[in-house]
């Protein structure tokens, strides 16, 4: 068995044994804190309230999702007054959500130009081939974000509060990966410089670390040289007093004469750093770095050796860091906490140094230490030669050890990948709650014990529906908000520290040793702290050890569930279903020998009832006491009545029979009554007088058996319209010439017209009053007429002055006395003969 073999199974075995105390670590053991081995899937009705589901936890929190929310998702918290926002960065776009309640503000696109994406489909993979946002930082009021593009990376300056108004874009190489698979971490330095750490080409074979984007010298690690950097992934970035650290995992260039294994690194800068010269210009003179120690002690030490994610906490400078086992390994994670120190003492040691390729490793003291020190007073020559040598002596001899010998937290069986720490003010003082994500989906949530000899696991958050694992990509935290914010595929959510509701007993709310929770004596409610005081003497809390899971429990009712329709069971034929809701003797369950829940489990009301009917009732009295009469019962539907949607009742609800052996009833006659009288007729004129009438009739009603008809008249009139009609005149055309005396010479011919006016309603109304005429003579040899002027007097006359008068007064003369006679006669034939002379 090799060396190397043999090694990673001792370490196994240690790991495995996981020992109570050794050399002054200290870990959980199953009973108090740890859950079973193996990966469990843990429900919300478990009597481990440490657990808490994922609907509970959906109860508490708000989550936002978007299909372009897939792999590295990137987060940044921004929490300026103005603003309170996070900001998401997804697959061709960016989000900004309130911080609050987690609504969306705004939604940017950013997507890549088509033809770069279709050259992108044919080069590369077309699943890589959008804008995966790589790259977000917030510096005042501006982001600063950089997009793989379609493998031609791109970073822009955009407004914290409009996504949308681009401010600067450039190109990208150095700042932000071709592909989104490659790592890059970047922050934004006190002073302004923008510090990256990616690779520079499209196949990763370039990894660089650079200085950018602000007022000092850009700056990078020398290329293609695996001294510097070795197949590194990068996690995360810091800076700390005039350094800026780089924290990644690598190929170990000191390990390769024994195989291939891979080393947890801290890399560090000067920020003062102007670069060398020659052939170095433009090369860090100040970069070193060093192995990142984090295992268990013993004599053959077990190396957690691959660093996932680490946490700044800035107030205490800590550093803490995850670390886990090879991903072809055993699976197990631990948490290792660093201080500035510790960082401090590695850089400060000797270095590593090997002559050449087949010498071993050797320790080489630090004449340089690298202070940043600027404008040294040594020659030239020496200082060329410093920079030679700073370029070759870049792996220190010392490891960065913990602030303690051993992992602060240690689980086998499980992966973690994020780590976010809040440190909490309680009654017994500052505790430090530390939240993990884990690969499959949950949220530890984990905090050292008060004696500083174990750390306890307070909760484990499901993040994921059952059966739906995801790893968490990415997670921030908020104290100013009190929650954290957690990236998986899909999602992001936004989950608040404390669930202290869940506790609905003073016992279960101090037993569970949260932190963030205590009773509140005033409200009888488990709760943070009034008003955030943790002295207020009305809120007990005692936190003494690890949640205490083994103790009398009285049992607790669940919330009802919702109402839904079941059927019936019993012996009633006429339900049917009913409406039910149900509840669990499970928040908390009873154990060790606690009271169990008082009270039904089970609700059903809203039973759906067929209607039934009653018995009849008896006959009522006839409807009269002779002649023909009926007689009725009646029944209701009431036994039961139809309820919630029931049937009702089939047949009527009324039953009618014949009267019998009544006696016939006496003739009575029937008297004649009048009806009401109809409208009045049309008036029979319209002027001068008419008349209208009304009539009745003798049938409400008609007499009889003998009865008496109706008196009175059937018919009445009245006078209408009695005004006088208005003058109408009415002149009549000519008549036809005619015939009215014969001469020896020829012959009289008269026509006549008639003027008529009098006070009627038509025209057709007006009788002759009088009439015009007019004569001619006609001479019979020729035919020819002579035809006299028309008089204007009513009674015509020939006009006087012409031989013709002369004859014609001879001839009518012998008539004047007739035409006296007749003259004021109506009958029109005489009259008309009377004035063929045209005198009066």
């Amino acid at each position: 068995m090799s060396s190397s073999l043999l090694f990673t199974f001792v370490a196994m075995v240690t790991l495995l044994a996981r020992p109570i105390s050794s050399q002054g670590w200290i870990f959980q053991p199953i009973g108090e804190g740890w859950q079973s081995d193996g990966p469990v899937e843990f429900d919300e009705e478990l009597a481990d309230y440490r657990f808490v589901g994922y609907q509970t936890m959906l109860q508490t929190g708000h989550f936002f999702q978007d299909p372009s929310l897939v792999s590295y998702v990137q987060l940044e918290v921004d929490e300026e007054s103005d603003n309170n926002q996070l900001l998401v960065g997804g697959m061709n776009k960016l989000f900004r959500l309130d911080l609050d309640n987690f609504t969306l503000l705004e939604t940017a696109d950013w997507y890549s130009p088509a033809d770069k994406q279709d050259y992108c489909n044919i080069v590369y993979n077309p699943a890589d081939c959008h804008n995966y946002i790589r790259v977000l930082l917030l510096q005042n009021s501006y982001v600063f974000a950089c997009g793989t593009n379609s493998y031609s990376p791109m970073c822009q300056w955009r407004l914290a509060n409009n996504l949308s108004v681009v401010l600067n874009s450039t190109d990208s190489r150095g700042l932000c990966p071709y592909s989104p698979s490659y790592n890059a971490t970047a922050i934004i330095s006190n002073d302004g410089d923008l510090y990256t750490a990616t690779v520079f080409d499209t196949y990763g074979r370039d990894p660089l670390i650079i200085r950018s984007a602000g007022s000092s010298v850009s700056l990078r690690t020398m290329k293609h040289d695996s001294h510097w950097l070795n197949d590194p992934s990068f996690v995360s970035a810091f800076e700390m007093d005039n350094f800026v650290y780089f924290v990644f995992r690598e190929t170990a260039v000191e390990y390769i004469n024994c195989g291939k294994k891979v080393y947890s690194r801290v890399a560090r800068v000067c920020k003062n750093d102007e670069g060398g010269q020659y052939r170095l210009a433009g090369i860090w003179t100040s970069f070193s770095k060093a192995r990142i120690n984090c295992s268990l002690p013993g004599e053959y030490p077990f190396y957690f050796d691959e660093v996932q994610s680490t946490f700044l906490s800035q107030d205490e400078k800590l550093i803490y860091a995850v670390f886990t086992t090879p991903p072809n390994s055993m699976a197990g994670s631990a948490v290792c906490v660093y201080d500035y120190e510790s960082l401090k003492h590695a850089f400060n040691g000797p270095f590593k140094h090997k002559e050449n390729l087949n010498s071993a490793w050797l320790k080489k003291e630090n004449t340089n230490k690298k202070k940043c020190e600027s404008n040294r007073s040594h020659r030239s020559s020496d200082k060329l030669k410093d920079l030679v040598t700073s370029t070759q002596e870049l792996l220190m001899d010392r490891a960065v050890m913990p602030r303690e010998l051993g992992p602060l937290i240690m689980r086998e069986n499980e992966r973690w990948s994020k780590i976010v720490v809040d440190h909490v003010i309680a009654k017994t003082g500052s505790h430090d709650v530390i939240f993990l994500s884990t690969d499959d989906g949950k949220i530890r949530k984990m905090m050292r014990h008060p004696t500083g000899k174990s750390t306890c696991l307070i909760e484990e958050i499901k993040i994921v529906p059952n059966g739906h694992p995801k790893p968490v990509q990415n997670m921030k935290i908020s104290t100013e908000q009190g929650a954290i914010f957690v990236a998986v595929e899909g999602s992001v959510y936004r989950i608040p520290f404390q669930r202290c509701g869940r506790f609905t007993s003073s016992a279960a709310c101090i037993n569970a040793q949260d932190p963030y929770c205590g009773w509140n004596q005033k409200t009888n409610t488990c709760s943070p702290a009034p008003g955030g005081n943790v002295h207020d003497k009305s809120w007990e809390q005692n936190l003494v050890q690890c949640p205490i899971l083994i103790y009398k429990v009285d049992g607790g009712w669940s919330d009802w569930s919702e109402w839904s329709s079941c059927p019936y069971a019993g012996e009633k034929k006429d339900i049917d279903r009913c409406q039910c809701r149900s509840r669990t003797c499970s928040k908390p369950a009873p154990s060790l020998n606690g009271r169990p829940c008082s009270g039904s489990s089970i609700q059903i009301v809203n039973c759906t009832v067929h209607g039934d009917w009653t018995a009849w009732s008896s006959w009522s009295a006839c409807s009269q006491t002779c002649g023909f009469a009926v007689r009725k019962r009646t029944r209701q539907c009431g036994n039961p009545a139809p309820k919630f949607g029931g049937r009702s009742c089939h047949g009527t609800n009324t039953e009618e029979s014949y009267c019998s052996n009544h006696p016939e009833c006496p003739v009575i006659p029937i008297h004649g009554a009048w009806s009401d009288w109809a409208g009045w007729s049309t008036c029979t004129s319209n002027c001068n007088g008419g008349l209208q009438t009304r009539k009745r009739a003798c049938d409400q009603p008609l007499p009889m058996k003998g009865g008496m008809p109706c008196t009175g008249n059937r018919e009445e009139w009245r006078m209408c319209n009695t005004q006088t009609c208005a003058e109408i005149s009415k002149l009549s055309p000519w008549t036809e010439w005619v015939q009215t005396n014969r001469t020896k010479g020829g012959y009289f011919q008269e026509r006549f017209r008639f003027y008529c006016r009098a006070n009627v309603q038509s025209s057709k109304d007006i009788k002759t009053s009088s009439a015009d005429s007019q004569a001619q003579f006609c001479f019979k040899n020729d035919n020819s007429c002579f035809k006299p002027q028309e008089a204007p007097h009513p009674t015509i006359s020939l006009e006087v002055g012409s031989n013709w008068e002369r004859f014609i007064k001879s001839v009518c003369a012998p008539r004047r006395k007739l035409f006296k006679k007749y003259c004021n006669c109506r009958t029109l034939g005489v009259f008309l003969v009377c004035q063929k002379c045209g005198y009066g």
